[in-house]
């Protein structure tokens, strides 16, 4: 189901009106999704999903507990809340408890596309169809998933605080293999408007992608210069914003923790060229005005010209350390220049391209050092031309370097694979990056 800003606060004051003592907080999130799953030349699963799922917070004092259902009946409503309370009494009291949110302002923020609610299992699988049939002209394998949503969320209290946002959201990969198994690429697309979506131009990349890397030839580990496509961007930046943790850094716990005390906002720790930022009203890719709890989101340089500018923070920190109230981002923007990845390949010297990463896990939160895996088409360029294919690295190193040692930035497109947080980045050259062992994966 969807429900409109009056259903959703009509809603919100059901549940509200359900408390005895104490605060009461109620997240809602009402969704109507649909999906088709395809491989080896046909579709395979499809399905449709329409609830809402209820999350009652239940606060007495200290004490906090929440507890969820997806029934939205008087009777069921005040089960919820009566569990609820019962569970903060027995739950242990939290020393960095805050007190509820009051009424606040959200940016307005377009979100919703009509094409994608009107999206249907036979608009499905025409759109999966034509990935398919690309995939056969192309003469690779290829497998994906076609998912479309409608999402109405809202947050209230007690206190007066009520929020509601409602958006669509449409998404295609596809992973395109060669025929002798050796050559494999993924690509991917995701929007809140269906009109960027052209399957043809999604499959093709990747089955390109794939056929160009087959029978990769080894190459010695070591400190290459790359160039990184938007996607490979992406998942380092995920890494990146997570890291932005005003706590961690004031602790001392992290790679922007200050000598002595205090964290290295204002200072100029990047390549001048390097601006970041977040904006949940972005007219091109919009993003949620608030989190979870309600915390308002708006536009944010995280970096600007190179220098650190802003850490997120819980609000118990904000609160303590007399900061602005800035949650983790809904979105994450990082500005370019005008040059596709084909024109920053044609001006590289010698080096790799990576396409994407995956398995990225911290190896040291202090450095912000990571490792991870090269996948889906990595490949020596030399002279400005992709020479051959070469097999896949695992790398440590940081996204740090990345922001550190740029040489070149491209056009910013939106990362088609990340799906959890709209990802506006370009693809980078950068001058070294550690590959630091070869893997024998596809």
């Amino acid at each position: 189901m969807t429900l409109l800003r009056k259903d959703a606060k009509r809603l919100v004051d059901k549940v509200l009106a359900q408390a005895s003592v104490g605060d009461l907080r109620v997240q809602v999130s009402a969704s109507k999704r649909g999906h088709l799953r395809y491989g080896a030349g046909r579709p395979t699963t499809s399905g449709d999903v329409d609830g809402v799922t209820l999350a009652v917070t239940a606060s007495k004092g200290r004490r906090t507990a929440t507890v969820t259902g997806s029934r939205t009946d008087d009777a069921a409503v005040a089960e919820l809340v009566r569990r609820a309370e019962g569970l903060a009494e027995l739950s242990p009291e939290d020393p960095e408890h805050m007190p509820p949110l009051a009424e606040a302002s959200y940016p307005k923020v377009r979100a919703e596309d009509k094409a994608v609610t009107r999206l249907d299992p036979g608009a499905r699988a025409e759109l999966v169809g034509r990935a398919i049939r690309r995939a056969e002209a192309d003469g690779v394998a290829a497998a994906g998933l076609l998912e479309h949503e409608q999402l109405a969320t809202a947050v209230g209290n007690r206190s007066g605080l009520f929020a509601h946002h409602a958006c669509t959201q449409v998404s295609l990969s596809a992973t395109c293999r060669t025929e002798d198994g050796t050559g494999s690429a993924r690509a991917g697309f995701v929007s809140h408007a269906l009109s960027g979506l052209v399957p043809e131009i999604l499959v093709s990349d990747a089955a390109q992608r794939a056929k160009r890397s087959q029978l990769p030839a080894p190459r010695d580990p070591g400190r290459y210069p790359v160039i990184l496509a938007p996607q490979a961007v992406a998942d380092l930046l995920d890494v990146f914003v997570g890291g932005l943790d005003a706590r961690r850094a004031d602790e001392g716990r992290s790679a922007f923790s200050r000598k002595g005390g205090g964290n290295l906002v204002g200072d100029a720790l990047f390549d001048s060229r390097v601006e970041l930022w977040s904006d949940p009203a972005d007219p091109n890719d919009p993003a949620s005005p608030f989190d979870r709890g309600g915390r308002p989101h708006r536009k944010v340089k995280w970096v600007e010209g190179g220098v650190l500018r802003a850490l997120h923070n819980s609000r118990y920190w904000a609160d303590k350390q007399g900061l602005e109230d800035l949650p983790m981002p809904s979105s994450l923007h990082m500005g370019g220049g005008t040059d596709d990845l084909d024109a920053l390949v044609s001006g590289f010297d010698r080096g790799i391209l990576i396409s994407r990463f995956w398995y990225i896990r911290m190896l040291d939160p202090q450095q912000l050092l990571v490792t991870g895996l090269t996948r889906d088409g990595t490949f020596w360029i030399d002279k400005g031309k992709v020479v051959e294919p070469v097999r896949n690295f695992r790398f440590n190193d940081s996204p740090l370097t990345l922001l550190r040692k740029v040489v070149a930035l491209g056009r910013p497109q939106r990362a088609g694979l990340s799906t959890e947080r709209v990802t506006v980045v370009p693809p980078l050259v950068v001058s070294e990056f550690e590959l630091s062992s070869v893997s024998d994966a596809v």
